[in-house]
Order: C-alpha cells, then structure tokens, then sequence
C-alpha cells in the first residue's frame, strides 16, 4: 500500500517535498528551495543537512525524485540528492542553460580581475570558488534522466522504480515543459498536479487528457497557490491583447518578464510582430533559451514561439531610435537599461510590468530581491500586464469535480487557504 507525506508545502508556496512509498520503493515529488517570504530562509549547510535527514529517514531499496517543472522552488535542492532524479527533456535544457550562462559570466569576470594591474586576490578568489560551485552543479545535472514528452493524443512512457509506476503527463505553467504525474503502485492511484494553470495557449486539450487519464485517482495532491485569491486569471492571449495596445501607444517598450516562460514570450512576440516593432534583448541567458524554444516548438501557434531577436549593442541605437522597439528584460537588467532609457524621451518610453506585482508591492518580497521595485522606479510610464501562471480557483474546483478523487491533498498554498 502507497503512503504519502508532505515534507514541505501545505502551508507555504514553493519549497515542496511530497513522499509516496511503499515497502519496497519510494519517489520524490520535487525537492524545491524556498522562496522568499515563504518559509524560514535557509542555507546552503541547513538545506544539505535538511535533505540528508529526510533522505536518510525511511529509505528503501529503490528510490529517486521526479521533479514537476524547472523552477527553484521545486527543483532547488537537487544537489543534495544522493539517488537518481528525472526531469523532462526541456527542463533539464533549461537548468543547464542556466548554470553554463552563470559559468561563462564567472569566468569572464576571473579573467577579467586577473588582467587588472593589481588584481583583487579576494574578489578573484571568491570568482574561482563560484566558477568551481557551477561546475559541480552542471556536473549533477548531467546525470539527471529524463522523458520525451508525449505527441498529444498518445500515452506517456511510464518509468518504474522498485513496484511504483510514474507517468509524465505535460502540463501548462509559467515555465517551459512542466508536466503531472500518476503514480502507481499495488492498485492504488496519485495523481500529483505539481505547478499548472488552464489559461495559457499550452493548456488546449489539458482538461480533455485529465478526463481521460486521470481516474479512479485514491489521492489527487493539488497545487493551490490562488485558492486564497477570489480573481479570475486571465488568459495568456488577453496579455497580448492589452499588450498591442500598449505598444501602439508608445514608441519603446521594455517589458519586464522571465527568461524561461515561453508562453508570456509568446505573448510579447504576437504582440511585438502586429505592431511592426523589432523585438530586442539584452541577456545572454534570454538569447539561449529563445533559440531553445524556437528549435522545440518554432512550428507551433503560427510561429507564436518561433524568436529572432535582436541582441542590443550602442551600434544598434539609431536605428532603433527611428523605429521604435520592444526590448524584452529581467530585473537584474537595471544597469544594462538604464544608460539606453537616459538616451529616450520619456513621454514615448514605457515599462510593461508583465510579473507578480507582489515582487514589487510586498515587503517581504522587496526584502528578499529589490531589484523588481528598483526597475518600476526608473520609469515614468508603467503599465501593469500579467496573469498567473497558477491555476485559479474555479479551474482547481473544476478538476476535482472531474476527477472525483476519494481524498485531496492541497500543497503550494498559503497557510490559511482552504478548498
């Protein structure tokens, strides 16, 4: 008989654990590091010896961690894992392109302090340790297995450890390639939602694949990150719509947004391409990850993720003064963006704020990272352009009545959320 345990989860958002075992096999549902004013804040010694005290606790003969989607607070820990983890194709691309982008600006920077007439020995040395850090880091995640996702209308590959069948199922969420499980095992039925949403363009034929595959579920384990918020998401093609007013209203548009979700650059490349604006970047990291998505999924949505940026230079300024542009970014961006908005009139320059707005308005949040709030403050013009990449209310309640389950575990919620 399976069994579960939250470890971490049904009373904050991010940093889920959930156990399923049985008496000869146990999994892992996400190992994720806390977010920001949502649990106690750790360290990397407290994390390691978190993880090596659950690990360590019931261990079984066969065992490994499957993680949901890329995102930190679920995938965060995995260098503490001592067994095998899986992740999709896509998020594993992800992961790596990440930490081999952080590498590369590393040791950029090592050599770069080394060629000064007096190096700084401290600032080289602390460069070198973080150069060593990456590797290793990249180095675990090259051992990390993963699955194909499945053409839609096919079943997915299940993976067995010990006697406990998992089945990937992709889903929609604010990061590239995030998928459901179904777990298995001696004639029970889990079903583990992990990170989703039914409001994006990836969402089409969700529900459909939800009836038809997930019966007869024992345990549904659901996200609830909106279940205390009574607002409706919007769909992601209303993003774009409001955003093609935005951009014909103004002239530059830098849009604040992640590097990783595909669909909300979907939504800024529709927009961007009916409104004649040359779409620019100026982050390595946004570089490689459009070109991943244009090379998986170019040929879907009528070239909705098929990219071809622009990398801004200062040669780049006076033709992009004469047009007009949408220049795609991130809040670690503020000193890359702010000698070009210097250079811009204010009155035809806008930022479109297309992430939580709780970066910005919760302290806690500004505590943690005040770089979001920073960005708003460079700019005259700011227009608010988001939806959730969370499932709302409506949709969680929807799905339950779907699957009929005979028990629901909610976790990725805040403390006093009910269903």
């Amino acid at each position: 008989m399976m069994k579960i345990k939250i470890h971490r989860g049904l009373d904050q958002i991010g940093g889920c654990i959930t156990e399923i075992w049985t008496e000869s096999s146990r999994v892992f549902i996400d190992f994720g590091q806390n977010l920001p004013g949502n649990g106690k804040p750790t360290t990397p010694e407290e994390d390691s010896l978190m993880v090596a005290d659950i690990v360590e606790n019931n261990e079984k003969e066969h065992q490994a961690v499957f993680y949901t989607h890329a995102h930190e607070d679920h995938v965060g820990l995995f260098p503490y894992i001592p067994f095998d983890q899986f992740i999709s194709e896509g998020g594993k691309d992800l992961l790596l392109i990440k930490y081999r982008t952080l590498l590369e600006g590393y040791e950029i920077a090592r050599e770069k302090c080394g060629r000064q007439r007096v190096p700084d020995r401290s600032e080289e040395e602390r460069l070198e340790e973080c150069c060593r850090r990456t590797k290793t880091l990249i180095d675990k995640l090259e051992t990390f297995r993963t699955w194909k996702r499945t053409e839609r209308g096919d079943y997915p590959k299940p993976i067995m450890v010990g006697n406990i069948r998992i089945t990937p199922f992709f889903c929609c969420h604010s990061i590239y390639d995030a998928h459901m499980f179904l777990i298995e095992s001696e004639g029970q039925r889990f079903w583990h939602t992990g990170d989703y949403r039914g409001h994006g363009y990836m969402s089409k034929g969700q529900f459909l694949m939800l009836r038809k595959y997930a019966t007869n579920i024992d345990v549904l384990i659901t996200e609830g990150t909106m279940l205390s918020r009574e607002d409706k998401a919007i769909s992601e093609y209303r993003v774009s719509m409001e955003m093609i007013d935005v951009m014909q209203a103004f002239k530059y548009v830098f849009v604040l947004t992640s590097a990783t979700d595909i669909e909300r650059l979907g939504s800024i490349n529709h927009a961007t391409k009916k409104t004649k604006k040359p779409l620019c970047i100026m982050s390595l990291f946004m570089k490689r990850t459009m070109e991943l998505f244009t090379e998986r999924e170019g040929n879907l949505g009528r070239g909705l993720f098929s990219f071809s940026p622009l990398f801004y230079t200062d040669r780049l300024y006076s033709k992009l003064r004469d047009k007009g542009f949408t220049m795609v970014v991130g809040p670690s961006h503020c000193d890359k963006v702010k000698p070009l908005l210097n250079r811009l009139p204010q009155e035809e320059t806008i930022l479109i704020y297309s992430s939580w707005n709780g970066y910005y308005m919760r302290e806690e949040q500004v505590r943690a990272n005040a770089k979001y709030k920073e960005f708003r403050e460079m700019f005259h013009n700011v227009v608010d352009i988001h939806t959730s990449g969370h499932v709302d209310r409506d949709a969680i309640k929807k799905v339950i009545g779907m699957m009929h389950p005979k028990e629901v575990i909610c976790i990725h919620k805040e403390a006093d959320a009910r269903l």
